[in-house]
């Protein structure tokens, strides 16, 4: 973590909030909430000091506080309310509550302008299409800008919400909606939530929507979505009901509330949030016919659908057990592809979350899953908590297998049903339904930083396979303990023969006896060790693997391995596979990837070949791996590709190719789609990246046209960071530290991450003023790595060197490729 976060603990709660009653009306040209708020409190603690009710409040504008009495020592309950003394600072209330009050209820009017929780959208001359709408984000602690409460994850209320926005608008809340039509019309919305929820999964929104119904029995799943875009709700939400089935099924327990909303609204700050009951999803949820093609929205909606009930039914006690909930959600995620669409799709997408994973050790920092160190909460939402998390519970379900599994669940939510939970909850309901004891993976997985780095070498000799097993460890790293599988292909035998073995060494060598040599062996078939394993095995093993197996999964790790060889038939080998209309997309993309790193003239044929391959994901992978071919054959390619495939995000991959080809065909191609519409904008964002992989400066002016606001978000975020790569000058350093104050704070992160590429010291005044000021934890936490790194990797000098070393290995690979023909030629004309 970063040098100078503090432990985080939680403060003292001398009362409880049972039930709020909010009364809201929502001032949309203004951007004001006036509100009335009734908390219902009762005493927890008698001991000295617990007079005081400390509120989260930010920025009210406070007109009155005055409690009643409900439940007193010694005496009469109050009638009415009567004024009490308080103090607020701006950023909490403290009310002097009196020693005899055991139960009652504080009201706070207030108004406020939220610069944070709940947001508020219009139109304007650079975005006339904006909607107007209202809604809330209150994920991680910012709640507390809309209603007075105790803005805590392990405190839980029951609501009613009573809404007043201008008549015609529609407004979703938790709980159900009580008030009737006709005050609907008139902007009254009441929602009564019965079932207690924490602060962040409040929601409000606001808006113009057109409905679409759904059900799973007598439980309402209707979907909101702007005007105009109901066939696209339809086609992106139409797994609903059955994911909501599914997880019913699986974890025992049916889907917990009285309804299933799902609404979709504009410049939304994350792609969804779980509010209980009603959950807001981003726009690019919505997906037309085009990205439909090669594109699912399933994994957002099971995701946050898992959340109902990991994080809203039960619900991390504090912070540093959110992957309780964020694990969960990201696990279902896979659970759900791998009913809907079988075990290679759930193996890939779990390989998917170990890249992410990986990548957020090698390049920002690591740290244990559960942890207390952080300035703000959502630093750690990060791919520790989601991905690392995830894999985590594969790995559990692996070890207890699909029986004890989920039972264990089933256990966890129904004893801890409406509660609050810390891992060891988890932990002690798998121990009890297993039986095994979990304490050492627990620990190794969720309490220590880090993961194995493991290089497993096959070989066979003596009627023995020998595979040594070796952990790269740091000088004070003791060695991680993991369960290594294999499985053994044997000549004539059908089914693989599993061997498992539990490391505990940082090398160790481990023998099996073996009559005949192996056709191949797969490591790790389940994918149970969650850190980096290189695989290092005899050419013909691996070629047989990619050839015979019938995984995925171990097509995939035979690829990985043979993209370091250049032979022909190895090349042979992966072309075949990539070819193959059998064979699993992912295994095929692996293929086309391994080609790409080996850039011969033979690959090169391979991959143009499978350049109108039938399955999109195939030919985003051909896309991919053709930029690594700087010939004008490939740029051609690519150009077609760039314009004319059917799939934006095979289109979009051809952009980013186009450019690394640094052929001069491709700056007028790729200037010539960066205004061409797409889903989510990723075509523009594609061509935006090949002009920064081009390294042609006359793309400056263009790209530096699309930062300025009115651009898509994407777009503009993707031409920031295309200046860092593209030049280090001044210029670019200015128009840069001019966009840390953008309103939005994902270009605020992409502003703070170029600067950080362009390794230029000038920039620390603009990054600290920002950091200063900043309401986005997410952008304050990128501006202290970005702040921490700057000027310590010399990031210019590496660029030219990385440049220099691209063009050694071409030109390496060229020649290998000539001398082996050549060998090849001269093998042929000896007499035999």
């Amino acid at each position: 973590m970063l040098h100078g976060t503090e432990r985080v603990y939680e403060r003292p709660r001398p009362f409880l909030i049972d039930h709020i009653a909010l009364s809201l009306r929502l001032h949309a040209d203004e951007g004001r909430v006036d509100g009335v708020a009734e908390l219902s409190l009762r005493r927890v603690a008698t001991s000295a000091g617990s007079q005081i009710l400390r509120l989260d409040a930010v920025a009210f504008a406070i007109e009155s506080v005055s409690l009643r009495v409900t439940k007193r020592a010694g005496g009469s309950p109050q009638k009415r309310f009567s004024a009490v003394d308080h103090v607020y600072d701006d950023e909490a209330l403290e009310v002097v509550i009196p020693d005899h009050l055991r139960e009652g209820v504080l009201r706070v009017r207030y108004s406020a302008k939220p610069r944070r929780g709940m947001y508020f959208l219009a139109p304007d001359d650079a975005v006339p299409h904006r909607p107007r709408q209202i809604w809330t984000q209150c994920q991680d602690e910012d709640a507390r800008h809309i209603f007075p409460c105790h803005d805590k994850p392990h405190v839980k209320q029951t609501m009613d919400i009573a809404v007043q926005v201008e008549p015609g608008w529609f407004v979703l809340s938790n709980g159900d909606l009580v008030s009737g039509r006709a005050a609907q019309k008139k902007g009254d919305f009441r929602y009564r939530m019965r079932d207690a929820l924490p602060s962040y999964l409040f929601t409000i929104v606001a808006g113009e929507f057109e409905r679409i119904d759904d059900t799973v029995g007598d439980l309402p799943v209707p979907y909101y979505v702007p005007r105009g875009r109901r066939a696209d709700g339809e086609r992106t939400f139409k797994n609903t009901p059955a994911m909501i089935r599914l997880f019913g099924e699986l974890t025992g327990v049916d889907y917990p509330w009285t309804k299933y909303a799902q609404i979709v609204v504009s410049d939304f700050i994350f792609g969804g949030m779980e509010n209980t009951g009603a959950t807001t999803m981003y726009e690019h949820i919505l997906l037309d016919e085009r990205a439909a093609i090669d594109v699912s929205s399933d994994d957002l909606i099971a995701h946050e659908l898992a959340h109902q009930w990991f994080g809203d039914l039960v619900t991390c006690r504090d912070w540093s057990h959110a992957w309780l909930n964020e694990g969960f959600a990201t696990y279902f995620e896979h659970v759900w592809r791998r009913h809907h669409l079988g075990e290679d799709e759930y193996q890939r997408g779990l390989s998917v979350d170990l890249r992410a994973y990986l990548s957020e050790v090698g390049h920002r920092y690591k740290r244990p899953v559960v942890c207390q160190d952080y300035e703000a909460p959502i630093d750690i939402f990060d791919r520790h908590l989601y991905e690392k998390g995830s894999l985590i519970l594969h790995q559990l379900r692996i070890k207890l297998g699909d029986e004890a599994f989920f039972a264990a669940l089933k256990l966890y939510l129904g004893r801890h049903r409406g509660g609050v939970v810390e891992t060891r909850d988890l932990l002690r309901a798998m121990e009890e339904t297993s039986g095994q004891s979990l304490e050492e993976t627990f620990e190794h997985g969720l309490l220590r930083a880090g993961h194995p780095r493991v290089t497993v070498k096959i070989s066979y000799a003596d009627q023995l396979l020998v595979v040594n097993v070796k952990q790269s460890l740091g000088s004070d790293e003791r060695p991680f303990v993991f369960d290594l599988q294999l499985d053994v292909a044997l000549p004539g035998k059908r089914r693989l023969q599993r061997e498992t073995r539990r490391v505990r060494q940082g090398g160790d060598t481990l023998v099996f006896p073996c009559d005949e040599r192996p056709d191949y062996v797969v490591v790790d078939p389940e994918m149970i060790i969650i850190g980096s394993v290189t695989v290092e095995a005899p050419a013909d093993m691996l070629r047989k693997q990619l050839a015979q197996a019938a995984s995925g999964r171990a097509k995939t790790q035979a690829a990985d391995a043979l993209a370091k060889r250049d032979d022909p038939t190895t090349i042979a080998a992966l072309g075949e596979t990539l070819a193959s209309g059998r064979v699993f997309w992912g295994a095929r993309a692996a293929a086309a990837s391994a080609l790409g790193r080996i850039r011969t003239p033979d690959a090169y044929e391979h991959l143009a070949s499978a350049a109108k391959t039938k399955h999109p994901k195939v030919r985003r992978a051909v896309a991919a791996a053709l930029g690594h071919f700087r010939t004008e054959a490939a740029a051609k390619l690519l150009a077609r590709l760039a314009g004319d495939d059917e799939s934006v995000l095979v289109a979009s991959s051809a952009c980013r190719s186009l450019g690394m080809t640094r052929q001069p065909l491709a700056y007028d191609t790729l200037v010539g789609l960066l205004d061409r519409e797409s889903w989510a904008d990723v075509l523009r964002a594609g061509a935006i990246d090949g002009l920064a992989k081009l390294r042609d400066e006359r793309a400056l002016a263009p790209l530096t046209e699309r930062t300025v606001y009115g651009v898509p978000t994407r777009a503009r975020r993707a031409a920031i960071s295309a200046l860092a790569e593209l030049s280090q000058s001044r210029e670019i350093r200015e128009t840069l530290e001019e966009l840390l104050e953008d309103a939005d704070p994902h270009l605020r992160v992409s502003v703070a991450l170029a600067l950080g590429d362009l390794d230029d010291t000038e920039a620390r005044g603009a990054l600290r003023n920002q950091l200063g000021r900043d309401l986005d934890a997410r952008v304050r936490r990128r501006i202290r790595e970005v702040l921490r790194d700057l000027g310590r990797k010399n990031k210019r000098d590496l660029r030219a060197i990385r440049d220099e070393l691209e063009t050694l290995r071409r030109e390496h690979r060229e020649l290998m490729a000539r001398l082996t023909k050549l060998e090849q030629k001269r093998a042929a004309k000896r007499p035999k």
